[in-house]
């Protein structure tokens, strides 16, 4: 039974997401234009066009579109948390490699101050 619902979860995404990239196109458009301007050449198709427009388009057609967007989404959540981990990565990566160079930055200038200091007393006349 969890086979014939993972192949009914696939089925339904594949109909979603195809159905998505059907009704987000310029073509679609054009087709539901031209569809709503019928009446006005033939005015008795104005009841199946509501109805075909409200009925259909809108109880059908809309869940398939948010639902279409939606998986379509997760790919792109799944490469921004991709982009995001690897980022972090290099973020800890640098933070590792400036406390490196803060701490080579204070043993130079302790090397210097002594450096400084023994010349100093190496110039003093004694």
């Amino acid at each position: 039974m969890p086979q014939l619902k993972q192949k009914l979860s696939w089925l339904n995404d594949q109909i979603a997401v195809r159905a998505n990239a059907i009704f987000a196109t310029m073509g679609f458009f054009w087709f539901c234009l031209i569809f709503s301007l019928l009446p006005l050449k033939w005015p008795a198709s104005m009841p199946f066009v509501q109805y075909a427009s409200s009925g259909v388009l809108q109880l059908i057609a809309l869940p398939l579109i948010g639902v279409g967007t939606i998986l379509a989404a997760r790919s792109s959540d799944a490469q921004g948390k991709e982009q995001h981990d690897a980022v972090m990565e290099t973020v800890e990566s640098m933070r590792q490699l400036m406390g490196e160079i803060h701490q080579l930055h204070i043993d130079l200038h302790v090397k210097i101050g002594e450096v400084l200091v023994n010349q100093t007393e190496d110039d003093t006349p004694g």
